[in-house]
């Protein structure tokens, strides 16, 4: 062969290399689209756990979570809803009162995944005085499972 056309045999076997790995996540990528109602239903979830957890609704969270479920809160980590949700309520025993919010939510979607991340105003009470406002930001990946 000649030594021209050698030349040319190795930048096409790494352009065909290249297009054989990253055309099919392209493909993936425009076979599911994110839409709007996407974005809100992952906003919706995480509204909807602050208002269980606040309600203490533990068969409505594990209705709502997975069973990969995994938190943190206050520097632990959580495993299941179960364990946060005992963790929130021994500072309920004690007295203390919990609000949380998902603001300004920024949301991407991607087939059944949403990543979000959004700044949490609320407020900690603790016994016998004045809410304590807070504000900051926090993250959530969800998976779209059963259709929701």
């Amino acid at each position: 062969m000649a030594k021209s056309a050698m030349n040319w045999i190795a930048p096409c076997i790494l352009l065909i290399t290249l297009s054989a790995l990253l055309l099919p996540g392209q493909a993936r990528a425009l076979s599911c689209p994110a839409t709007n109602a996407d974005k809100m239903a992952a906003i919706d979830t995480l509204r909807t756990f602050y208002a269980l957890a606040s309600e203490d609704n533990i068969p409505g969270m594990h209705a709502l979570t997975s069973p990969n479920f995994y938190a943190f809160d206050g520097g632990q980590s959580f495993a299941s809803p179960d364990s946060l949700m005992k963790n929130i309520q021994s500072y309920r025993d004690k007295g203390f009162k919990f609000v949380g919010s998902v603001t300004d939510p920024h949301v991407t979607v991607h087939c059944g995944d949403a990543w979000i991340r959004y700044v949490n105003r609320g407020s900690v009470q603790a016994p016998n005085q004045a809410p304590e406002p807070y504000k900051w930001l926090e993250s959530a990946v969800l998976e779209k499972q059963s259709g929701r």
